[in-house]
């Protein structure tokens, strides 16, 4: 049956032509790369942000062997965080290349927050100032937390001339480049720790290194070499036991395990901040809420007397902070070991 009013509805199909034509070139006009995401990611965009996280087991990526320092704290957090979200979280380690086989792991994967990592010196702050191929972690990841820190000790054997941290460093100007330091090998923190020292005090030392603080444990003690620098946790119980002796703690503050122990702070030497740590990182692109949720259960999870307690024992004082905190804290380990590995000439292949 013909229209009552042709007239009104061509004028609304004239209308609605017109409109159409509009948003088609406007879309037009959008990026193919824009108008594809739009397109994949808009029908299961609401249904996303309603869902709660974590949804399913989250892979908690150790890019180190199992045993080590970054693998036990990243078990305790594990456990912590597991009572924290409800949902399992799964230690994976993936060693390789001082780190970065795990740390790249972590930055491939999909950004929804259920693969972290947890990362340290070696492969965040070291590796991206002498390596082109590291990735940025400021870049190619999301800043969650600051789970735990431990300074070093520079240790002598009993044996040394030198007392305290003057007498050492006097004894490295009246010897230069004859005192022999060891570490735990090329590009560690112990080996960049004696650089630092040398630069600060402008002294310089023969480096030896070996294939952990392990190994180089003995020769210092039977006073092979004349000091190393190492983890709190590994080198203490020999200070304690009077097989070495400590010179200073390397942090701005004395440490709760060795209160005696003076701070290089105390003893002139503030820019000497040297610490392991071990921070909680995601990929890149990771939703905001999902970081602010992990970081949530982080801090919830370092408050529980257990897990610090466990900390205590390693050595280790927990973090604090979240997200933006651990940024800060990232630029400010890069601003200490850039113009380091830069003057050694340091490449991590």
């Amino acid at each position: 049956m013909p229209s009552e009013n042709p007239t009104t509805d061509r004028g609304e199909e004239d209308e609605m032509d017109r409109q159409l034509r509009q948003a088609n070139a406007t879309v037009g006009a959008l990026p193919r790369r824009l108008i594809l995401a739009v397109g994949l990611v808009w029908p299961g965009l609401a249904a996303a942000q309603a869902q709660p996280w974590p949804q399913r087991p989250i892979t908690l990526v150790v890019p180190f062997a199992p045993g080590g320092p970054v693998d036990n704290t990243a078990r305790l957090l594990a456990e912590g965080l597991r009572r924290q979200l409800g949902q399992p979280v799964v230690v994976e380690n993936r060693p390789g290349a001082g780190g970065l086989v795990g740390t790249r792991q972590v930055v491939q994967a999909r950004p929804d927050g259920h693969t972290l990592l947890l990362g340290s010196p070696g492969p965040l702050t070291i590796a991206p100032a002498a390596s082109p191929d590291a990735p940025d972690p400021l870049r190619a990841l999301a800043p969650i937390a600051l789970i735990a820190e431990s300074p070093q000790l520079l240790v002598v054997p009993p044996s040394s001339p030198a007392a305290n941290l003057d007498a050492f460093l006097a004894l490295a100007r009246a010897r230069p480049g004859e005192l022999n330091l060891g570490s735990a090998g090329i590009g560690t923190t112990p080996h960049l720790a004696m650089e630092l020292l040398g630069r600060i005090a402008g002294v310089r030392f023969e480096h030896v290194p070996y294939r952990g603080t392990g190994a180089a444990l003995p020769d210092v003690m039977a006073g092979k070499i004349d000091a190393i620098f190492g983890d709190i946790s590994a080198v203490l119980p020999l200070v304690e036991a009077g097989q070495l002796r400590a010179l200073a703690v390397t942090g701005r503050e004395r440490s709760a395990l060795a209160p005696s122990i003076l701070s290089a702070a105390e003893l002139g030497y503030p820019q000497l901040l040297v610490r392991n740590w071990q921070a909680l990182l995601a990929p890149a692109g990771t939703p905001e809420p999902v970081l602010r949720r992990a970081a949530a259960a982080v801090a919830a999870a370092l408050e529980e007397t257990t897990l610090r307690a466990a900390l205590a024992r390693q050595g280790s004082t927990p973090g604090r902070g979240g997200p933006d905190q651990l940024a800060a804290f990232l630029r400010e380990e890069r601003t200490t070991w850039e113009p380091v590995v830069r003057a050694i000439g340091l490449v991590l292949q």
